[in-house]
């Protein structure tokens, strides 16, 4: 009987990790947390070397 609770628990601690790593995306899974979104790559996240020759501040 105690072997099928450790199974059921890990099987669901499993399911919890897979959803949580895998499906949400990270933003979601950042506001759940409480903390800021991560700011993934491109302008947002203040690139500098889009501008003519490298240095820059305009973005395409």
């Amino acid at each position: 009987m105690w072997q099928n609770l450790l199974v059921a628990v890990v099987v669901a601690l499993a399911a919890a990790w897979t959803v949580w790593r895998v499906i949400l995306p990270a933003g979601l899974r950042a506001r759940l947390l409480g903390r800021a979104a991560p700011k993934g790559p491109g302008c947002g996240g203040g690139c500098t070397g889009c501008g003519p020759s490298g240095g820059g501040s305009s973005c395409h």
